[in-house]
């Protein structure tokens, strides 16, 4: 049987595909318990039900204007004293306000012979500048990052962001900017046993917010496997199928590896877990209502975290296989040769950003937004929210909150 161009394309002297799984696992950082440790003295009294605030986007549209236009004016001299065009808007792009990573860390600056012809070509054609960038999948499947299933302020606030990064490029490159968020819901949905279903309405509601906000013609969603993977689905099964062993056993090899076991670590923070709570809270009614001692639950709750494990290290391991799949196909490349490679995960040769500010580092798509007394906003576990006490605020005639706010103290 002839073997896949692009699989051969791959092959090394030995006939084995050569690839480093490492290469797209985040870097071990400390390991701080993901959740930490309750207690009935974490939680505010009950009875703080909350209150109803209608979402203002043109409110919201308005600040990132301003948002914009304070930021060019914190650095419009320095702007003006770069001749070139095209390295103007890379000035932009490397701004601490929107990206990142340490400049050290990612070589940045190394990122400027890598796009300067991209950029230079923009701007001689005056057409937008073209950001591609992996994220909004669906909110994660875990009760204590967040209950609610549809998008939030905190996706309403990472969009608002990535609107007032075109809205900056166009004050030097009149024909602005597009980002195109590559929308990985459909993609990963099975790995964290999220319906096709849920993914698509999220989906389908971050694409309101965008035109609610009027940036429909700075953002735009597209399907990672409709609009990106279906052209080379060919080349991409092929790919997967022939690395799929390889990667396997490498797992198998590598199970102390520090990449693959942080890999996996995040994953159990992450997968839908639904069961086994439901297993675990009915074992520890179940004893309180017969008065049994609770240490019978102990057999119970190693077995629940021994399942628990393992799907997440069979999530994890489905993760790498498309990640490096995605890698060596490079289908996001020729999805558009010219764009700028835009990530989450702030990274050497792609444009690390902010997603929501400075401050924030968890994923609109993990937590909630918590409003600060002072207006600032940050992302936070839902979990960490309540405990710490912050009020629930409810937008519209979903249940769930759409963002907290802190009260003075």
């Amino acid at each position: 049987m002839p073997v896949n161009r692009a699989v051969a394309n791959l092959l090394d002297d030995t006939g084995r595909i050569r690839f480093n799984p490492r290469s797209v696992m985040v870097s071990p950082k400390a390991t701080a318990p993901l959740f930490p440790p309750l207690s009935g003295a974490d939680f505010p009294a009950r009875g703080q039900w909350g209150r109803s605030e209608e979402i203002d986007y043109s409110a919201l549209a308005e600040q990132v204007t301003s948002d914009a236009d304070n930021f060019l004016r914190s650095c419009w001299g320095r702007l003006q004293a770069v001749a070139d065009p095209a390295r103007r808007i890379f000035e932009i792009m490397a701004a601490a306000r929107y990206r990142a990573g340490s400049v050290e860390g990612t070589a940045f600056m190394d990122n400027w012979e890598l796009w300067r012809d991209r950029l230079t070509a923009a701007v001689r054609e005056d057409t937008p500048i073209s950001i591609v960038l992996p994220s909004f999948p669906f909110k994660a499947p875990n009760p204590l990052k967040v209950r609610r299933h549809l998008p939030d302020m905190a996706e309403l606030l990472c969009l608002a962001r990535l609107f007032e990064i075109t809205k900056a490029i166009q004050a030097v490159h009149p024909a602005g900017a597009v980002v195109h968020i590559l929308s990985e819901g459909r993609i990963y949905a099975p790995l964290f046993e999220v319906s096709a279903h849920e993914a698509q309405v999220y989906r389908t509601e971050v694409d309101r917010m965008i035109a609610s906000l009027g940036a429909d013609g700075a953002v735009r969603t597209v399907d990672i496997l409709d609009d990106v993977v279906a052209p080379e689905q060919e080349d991409f099964d092929a790919v997967r199928e022939a690395l799929e062993p390889e990667l396997r056993q490498w797992w198998r090899d590598n199970a102390d590896d520090a990449h693959r076991r942080y890999l996996v670590r995040n994953f159990i923070a992450s997968v839908h877990t639904g069961n086994e709570t439901a297993q675990l809270l009915a074992s520890v009614l179940n004893t309180a209502l017969t008065n049994e001692s609770i240490t019978n639950a102990g057999h119970e709750l190693e077995q629940v975290r021994h399942r628990i494990e393992q799907r997440a290290d069979e999530a994890a391991f489905t993760y790498t296989l498309l990640l490096c799949t995605l890698k060596l196909t490079d289908v996001m490349g020729k999805y558009d040769p010219n764009a700028i490679r835009a990530t989450v995960h702030p990274k050497p040769g792609q444009w690390g950003i902010h997603l929501v500010n400075k401050k924030t580092s968890i994923y609109p798509w993990h937590g909630v937004a918590v409003r600060k007394p002072s207006g600032a906003w940050r992302i936070r576990t839902e979990l960490d929210a309540i405990r710490s006490g912050a009020l629930p605020v409810r937008s519209g005639a979903y249940a769930m909150p759409f963002f907290y706010e802190e009260l003075l103290t």
